[in-house]
């Protein structure tokens, strides 16, 4: 599926570039767009802070390789470099594993506290 089928983008297509504003307007435009998915999928891993019954279960090995099998398959899918996207998930889960650390502590020294954001 191509990126203009998801969204209709307010930006020039990259191959319609023809000046350096014209790419920044589209990188400044991806940005604004991938915020609130990034918030969202935080938001996920605070729900499974509350939800895994032990600390043990925050890192699964499992699910980050699914994740990225799951990576790969919908790049190659769309023309995402590999090289990008790997290096980009595997921080984000990394950082994401640390934010859910975070919660599951919180929330079991605060029982009934909901902890949104860092």
């Amino acid at each position: 599926m191509a990126m203009s089928a998801l969204h209709d983008f307010a930006a020039p297509d990259p191959d319609s570039c023809e000046t350096m504003a014209d790419v920044r307007e589209g990188v400044d435009e991806i940005d604004r767009l991938l915020a609130p998915l990034i918030a969202r999928r935080q938001g996920y891993m605070d729900a499974a802070a509350r939800i895994k019954p032990e600390r043990a279960a925050v890192r699964d090995e499992a699910r980050i390789a699914q994740v990225l099998e799951n990576v790969r398959r919908n790049g190659d899918a769309v023309g995402l470099s590999w090289a990008i996207a790997e290096p980009v998930w595997r921080a984000m889960m990394e950082a994401c594993i640390a934010y859910e650390f975070e919660v599951y502590d919180a929330l079991r020294a605060n029982p009934g506290r909901v902890q949104h954001g860092g």
